[in-house]
């Protein structure tokens, strides 16, 4: 599938780094763990949207300086449900989240949690807007992101609580792609994109066009 078939703010934003060195991206739609294995392996050359971990700097090369390092993590609700306004709230409630994804520590740990794993974003919300969990979790741009897709922000809302603090996200080069060898023009090209602000344009140009009314049939 190349790139002009799907769309996304990781879309946009690897294929401006990977033009930015004369390379077209060709884009594999999966579940996030899988495409994490795929990195590992060597199947697939490059992701967005990663933490840095030091086992995954095993088999990953990280391209610094992260392209964001703010990753609000939110909890969404059906409308007229409790908020979730302390994180002891969060006890006693079925809670939807991504499976392979990392939030923050104390979350993640908390195996006194009813935490409900699936592979899909997308999912959650609609177990969640049929009652089948209580909350999910997911960073806040692709929750906005998904609930504008989705159709359903007259359904649900943002809990009280969240984790808001400041969570270097990168993207990160399998070891085993033949991309190694273009490392230095990468890293030249992932600094330059991110200081000059081009990310950021992309990201903000990104959540204004999702936003505006569609444009009635001429």
């Amino acid at each position: 599938m190349d790139g002009t078939s799907i769309d996304g703010i990781d879309i946009r934003l690897v294929t401006a780094l990977l033009q930015e060195i004369g390379y077209t991206p060709r884009f594999v739609p999966c579940p996030w763990i899988r495409g994490v294995a795929m990195i590992e392996t060597g199947d697939a050359d490059i992701i967005s949207g990663i933490l840095k971990r030091q086992d995954r700097e095993n088999t990953m090369i990280f391209l610094e300086p992260p392209y964001k390092t703010r990753s609000a993590k939110v909890f969404y609700l059906r409308n007229n449900t409790p908020d979730i306004i302390h994180y002891t709230d969060l006890s006693h409630r079925s809670i939807g989240t991504q499976r392979g994804a990392q939030y923050f520590e104390q979350f993640d740990s908390d195996t006194s949690l009813n935490k409900q794993p699936i592979h899909n974003n997308a999912l959650n919300f609609k177990k969640l807007i049929s009652g089948r969990i209580n909350t999910i979790i997911v960073t806040e741009s692709i929750g906005d992101y998904l609930i504008a897709e989705l159709h359903i922000a007259d359904k649900v809302k943002k809990a009280t609580f969240r984790y808001d603090s400041v969570i270097p996200v990168y993207f990160a080069l399998s070891k085993k792609s033949s991309l190694v060898q273009c490392l230095p023009q990468l890293l030249k090209a992932n600094r330059l994109l991110k200081e000059s602000g081009a990310f950021d344009r992309i990201i903000d140009t990104f959540f204004e066009r999702l936003h505006q009314p569609a444009t009635p049939d001429q």
